[in-house]
């Protein structure tokens, strides 16, 4: 089973996925192919971040 990617490394994706698409030769049908790729990383960063606030918040009600 894989592993969850980190945020760095969805964002390391993100960044390969937006310079492949600004490839002039790029089919319309890769492009997007690409785009799903990258709405699907962000939706996960979104999540990643949502979880980790949510921590936090926990640790500074805990806290106060």
């Amino acid at each position: 089973m894989e592993s969850k990617k980190t945020i760095e490394e969805n964002f390391e994706e993100i960044e390969t996925i937006i310079k492949n698409m600004q490839d002039e030769n790029i089919t319309l049908d890769k492009s997007f192919e690409l785009y799903h790729q990258g709405l699907n990383l962000v939706k996960d960063c979104n999540s990643q971040i949502d979880k980790i606030e949510k921590q936090i918040k926990i640790i500074n009600e805990e806290q106060s």
